[in-house]
Formats: structure tokens, sequence, C-alpha cells
């Protein structure tokens, strides 16, 4: 997307040095660091304050030195985003850019039109959790599902070598090294989990199936119809294909469920009407302009999106 950045008001301006991108995401994450922190699940209050405060300097560096969030410091809205999306990962305990979680760009139309009428595209970011993510979501933390969980993709090559058994009845999965490079196309995905009663349960997922679920995204339909490439189907489809099982394994178990639809976000139309702008945006987008200083007490009140925990908010404040 091309802009003219001679017509944008300052918040719009593209955000290019690594400098300004940290600075920018520091002070969006401190003006709202109290309303991140009242979402913080049981995982990430039970750190000492020194390994809280490292996660955030971590994410906040993680988040400035990925290259492909770049679009998304150019407006308030895609900033915004990057918020929420640290929001998350306090929620989970999982870190960004690490083997938990990463954030994907995700281009927009918004609802404002440029000098010639034309439509205003924007970058917002999407919180995605990783295979290894799910795992320490679902096996660790204070209330964990299950006792192990494991996975493993199936391709052509490993199926006519003999080298993968899946007993759906007895939950055992056997599913040998296959050192050929050459593994073909692939044509499923295993889960294993291992219950705290020892029983196990395995399931296997054809492509064809998986294919579905791809078929029946919003986000991935959308970037078909807009010929986008980049996006997370496209570039990575076997791993999509893999945590795409992970979640539907754990679809029976309603604890589960619950943790995972907590920590990720519902895939929403892109073509669904954008919310008001005389929202909470333009007060969050003034804390992140960089002209203006934040004052680490200062308290911003916007509309809540998580459901609170019952601790007082009192307890939350640890910084």
């Amino acid at each position: 997307m091309e802009t003219n950045n001679s017509t944008l008001p300052v918040e719009y301006e593209p955000v290019v040095s690594m400098v300004q991108k940290e600075d920018s995401i520091r002070k969006g994450i401190l003006a709202l660091k109290q309303k991140i922190l009242i979402s913080a699940g049981e995982e990430f209050l039970s750190w000492p304050d020194e390994k809280q405060n490292k996660f955030f300097e971590r994410t906040i560096l993680a988040i400035a030195k990925d290259e492909k969030l770049a679009s998304c410091f150019e407006s308030a809205e895609g900033k915004l985003s990057m918020i929420a999306a640290v929001e998350k990962s306090v929620s989970t305990g999982l870190f960004i850019g690490g083997v938990h979680a990463y954030l994907v760009p995700q281009p927009k139309k918004s609802r404002r039109k440029d000098q010639k009428g034309a439509d205003v595209w924007i970058t917002e970011v999407r919180f995605s959790i990783r295979d290894r993510g799910y795992y320490a979501l679902l096996c660790g933390g204070k209330r964990p599902i299950f006792k192990d969980l494991r996975w493993g993709q199936v391709y052509e090559e490993e199926v006519k070598a003999g080298n993968v058994q899946v007993d759906t009845g007895t939950g055992e999965v056997i599913h040998k090294q296959f050192i050929d490079a050459k593994k073909g196309l692939l044509i499923g995905c295993w889960v294993q989990a291992l219950k705290f009663t020892g029983q196990k349960e395995a399931q296997f997922y054809h492509i064809e199936k998986i294919n579905q679920w791809r078929d029946s995204s919003s986000a991935y339909q959308y970037a078909i119809k807009n010929k986008y490439k980049d996006t997370p189907w496209l570039s990575w489809p076997d791993e999509m294909a893999l945590e795409s099982c992970i979640r539907h394994f754990c679809d029976k178990y309603e604890t589960a469920r619950e943790m995972i639809a907590s920590a990720i976000y519902d895939e929403e139309s892109q073509e669904k009407p954008q919310a008001p702008e005389k929202t909470s945006v333009e007060k969050i987008e003034a804390a992140l302009q960089p002209e203006n200083p934040v004052d680490q007490n200062t308290i911003i009140q916007v509309p809540e999106v998580e459901k609170k925990p019952e601790n007082n908010n009192d307890e939350l404040d640890i910084f």
C-alpha cells in the first residue's frame, strides 16, 4: 500500500526505525498497563515482579524487531491491535516472538477515504499460538488440562513405508522417524492426549477435513478473494493444519475449549463494518503519539472485551 505521507495527520505517519517503533509500542503499553494487567491470567500473576517486567521488555523488543509488522505502525488502529495482542499474551502467559506465539499482520479496509475518495487500507495484527504454545497452555500453568499432549504431521511417503499407526480405540500412536527428505504431500495430522487418569486418546484428521476448516476461515477466503498471499494458511499450510487439528481435538473438552477460545481471536469477516471512529481508540491514539509523554500511572478507560477475573484490581497493580 502506498500512501502520501504529506496528507496524513501526525498520528498516522509511518513509524519506520526500530527506535521509533520501540518507543511507540512502549508508550502504548505503559499507557494501558493497568488495563492489560486486569486481564492477566493466573500463570502471569504467579510470576515475580522481575519476571513480569522482563516479559514486557521482551515483548516490546520482539514487536519492534519484527519487520513484517512495520505496516501496523502506520495507523492508530494497527497500534491498538498490537496492544490488544500484548493483552492476549499476558492473559495466557505465552511469549510473543518465541516458541509460544507470534503476530500475523492482516490488511483491512478502514472507514476512511483518501483525497481521491479511494479506500484507505490499514494493517492490524492477529495473535496466533504455535503448537508448542498450545502445549504450554493445555499442559502447563496452574490448572493443566492434560498430563501430556503429542502431535504429528503425516506425509505420503511415511504411510507407504508403514511408519505411522494411529489406534483411536486404545489411544496409542506409533510414528517412526522418517529420514528421507522427500516425504511427499501432507495427508493429515494426529493428536494424542494423556489424561490425568492415565487414559490415552488419539485422533487422526485427514487433509480433506483440514481443508474444510481452512476454507471456512473468513481470513483465508478474504486473502483468496483479494489475492493477498501473505496469510498463514498460504505461507505456512502444514503448520496451520497442525494447529487447527490441535484446536479441534480439544473441542470435546469443555475446559480446554474455553481456554483456547479465550486465548485466540475469533476470525471475524474482514468486510464487517468497522466501529465508529468516535470511540476509545482516540484516547489510546493520543497515548501512542510520540510527542505526547505518557505517565506510567495513567489509566485510560476503554470498553472491556475480556471477562475480568474475580481478583481485586488493587492486587493487580503490581508495578
